[in-house]
């Protein structure tokens, strides 16, 4: 949804962008905060937007506005939450997200999932991945030192790697074909296709 929210403020713009291509913006790195990426991507295109319009652009979308329903009413969870709640039986488990709080917790209240996670670290907290500042807060909240941080983009890795997390990368849902590279080419250690594969290599 948050993709598609990008594609939209663009055309809200007279501006096209394609899946791939936010893909590799993406894949790029320093591209956890969609609201800046979106602006950047209009600055590309020789578009001056403010942050301040394209957040409130986004947000609209993302939530819906004036009877309009959002795009957060179409999100799917892609791993299914059986497979969570067995990984929260084995482990403690927690979330880095570039979401703001609010949109991370009405996700995770609305599939069911806010008891599995015992720390959700949101951009309210600090700043973005690949700063290492949101992976080291969650590690505390948890109350663990040694962790394996699994993200699907190149700022998800840095960020785990600079906290002293093991990354693993995951490829995100028609993501471009060289995502995997990207993520291997950042320090993923593995690259896994389905969270599944998590409870295979847990000891």
């Amino acid at each position: 949804s948050y993709r598609a929210c990008i594609a939209g403020v663009l055309a809200g713009f007279g501006q096209a962008v394609s899946r791939a291509e936010i893909a590799r913006a993406k894949a790029a790195g320093g591209a956890n905060d969609d609201w800046e990426l979106t602006r950047r991507l209009l600055a590309e295109r020789g578009v001056d937007a403010s942050l301040a319009e394209v957040t409130a652009r986004f947000q609209d979308l993302y939530l819906g506005r004036d009877g309009v329903e959002g795009l957060c009413a179409r999100e799917t969870l892609i791993p299914p939450r059986d497979v969570l709640a067995r990984l929260a039986a084995r482990v403690p488990l927690g979330i880095v997200t570039g979401r703001p709080a609010a949109d991370a917790m009405r996700f995770l209240s609305r599939f069911g999932l806010a008891d599995l996670f015992g720390a959700v670290v949101t951009r309210d907290d600090g700043p973005p991945k690949p700063d290492p500042t949101p992976v080291r807060e969650a590690l505390a909240r948890l109350g663990v030192s040694r962790a394996w941080f699994v993200g699907d983009t190149p700022d998800d890795v840095n960020a785990a790697r600079a906290a002293g997390a093991l990354p693993l990368g995951v490829r995100p849902p028609a993501a471009a074909d060289d995502t995997g590279d990207a993520l291997a080419a950042a320090g993923a250690v593995r690259i896994l296709t389905d969270l599944a594969e998590l409870e295979d290599l847990l000891p």
